[in-house]
């Protein structure tokens, strides 16, 4: 496993503000664009592993 459990979460809300910057505050273009939708889609899927490990806890 790369990340501990106790991490996920955390690194996805990091993704998720990261991609909301970009998406805020720099000019759009199609590149931008693939790395705001790349961010995104780590956060959903990081935060959502996170939830589902640690629902035992």
């Amino acid at each position: 496993m790369i990340l501990k459990d106790e991490w996920l979460i955390p690194i996805g809300g990091i993704c998720l503000a990261i991609a909301l910057v970009i998406d805020r505050f720099l000019p759009q273009d199609d590149v931008l664009s693939f790395v705001i939708g790349v961010l995104i889609g780590f956060s959903i899927t990081l935060n959502l592993v996170g939830l589902y490990r640690s629902r035992g806890k």
